[in-house]
């Protein structure tokens, strides 16, 4: 049996304080239902983790549930790390600085269209850079 990262909708379900007999009612899922999926036995399906927003409040429960359990997700959405408001700001704040800092390197590398061999090294630092402010961008778009 596949197993899933299920603690997340433990998480939010926990943070909106409420039970699982309560959150079954709410969300219409049978609670050895809800409890698969909260051990990662099951994998809830993408209109119920949106119906687990709107109950649980987790606006960032998308992100984790695409991040945590969607291959494609697992391996192109960047890191993010779900803190305060006022830290994602600041966190935004830092790699937009970040790219401004790399702007030159990314404006030569691009300039003639190709990636040369000897600019791999510096186009790896700009993907680097780049991922960590599409993190940061996505830490502040699911914060609650």
């Amino acid at each position: 049996m596949r197993k899933y990262y299920g603690d997340i909708y433990k998480k939010a379900r926990i943070d909106a304080g409420l039970t699982q007999d309560q959150a079954e009612g709410m969300l219409g899922v049978p609670i050895r239902t809800l409890s698969a999926y909260e051990n990662g036995k099951l994998l809830p399906h993408g209109e119920l983790v949106c119906k687990m927003i709107e109950v649980y409040g987790a606006k960032w429960l998308w992100y984790m549930h695409l991040k945590e359990n969607d291959p494609v997700g697992k391996r192109f959405l960047p890191d993010v790390r779900l803190g305060r408001l006022s830290s994602n700001v600041l966190r935004l704040q830092k790699e937009m600085a970040d790219v401004t800092k790399i702007n030159p390197t990314v404006v030569e590398v691009a300039c003639d269209d190709e990636i040369s061999e000897h600019e791999k090294n510096e186009w790896g630092s700009v993907h680097k850079e780049i991922s960590e402010l599409m993190g940061a961008c996505a830490a502040l778009l699911v914060a609650n």
